[in-house]
């Protein structure tokens, strides 16, 4: 298959190393998809609660330096400004959910999905490789998100189980954004049934 590709770079190059080491003998790759760099709308909706909490956060820790600044507790020392310093993982955890809808610009060409002939892989360079594998026989319901251009998301359900209250709890695999997304779809479908041809693998394009 033939798919819409990010500049090549050190980190695409890495993924593709890590590839070949962790497919076993005989394993064979039957799609592939670069994450792209596209932003998803629905993950704004964080801001219900970002916004307010950042807002929060800053307005807590500018008052409380403004009161250590001038309510003359020189002689306290950092014991005074515990209060403020208190405010900044606040502040920290606010930032990092108001630039969470824009972290797939930055993944570009740093993630890479894998379909083979028996399972389900998502390879990411961050400041470590990290490796999620689903084997076949745990994907079960999956939901596709297609955009008018081909490209989308899938969520695969991979297991099925209950918390520690007994409450249903589901397991996600998600794939996306990536350009084929119905390529995508049509191989998980495939190897959930059992009916990928064996040895027949699709080129990791460059």
């Amino acid at each position: 298959m033939v798919d819409r590709q990010p500049t090549d770079n050190s980190a695409m190059t890495r993924l593709r190393l890590a590839l070949e080491r962790e497919l076993q003998a005989g394993e064979t790759v039957e799609w592939h998809g670069w994450q792209l760099a596209q932003i998803d709308p629905k993950h704004f909706l964080i801001y219900v609660f970002a916004v307010p909490w950042t807002a929060f956060a800053l307005a807590w820790t500018g008052i409380a330096a403004t009161a250590v600044a001038g309510g003359g507790v020189e002689e306290l020392g950092f014991v005074a400004w515990a209060f403020p310093l208190f405010g900044v993982p606040f502040i920290a955890v606010g930032a990092w959910m108001l630039s969470r809808p824009f972290l797939p610009l930055w993944e570009r060409g740093r993630v890479l999905y894998v379909v083979t002939a028996s399972r389900v892989l998502k390879l990411a360079i961050g400041r470590d490789l990290t490796i999620d594998t689903a084997p076949a026989d745990r994907i079960g319901m999956a939901q596709r998100r297609e955009r008018p251009d081909g490209s989308g998301w899938l969520r695969l359900a991979v297991r099925i189980g209950r918390d520690s209250d007994g409450d249903r709890q589901t397991e996600y695999f998600d794939i996306g954004p990536v350009a084929d997304v119905a390529g995508a779809g049509a191989a998980i479908e495939r190897l959930a049934a059992g009916t990928l041809p064996a040895g027949s693998a699709a080129t990791l394009s460059s």
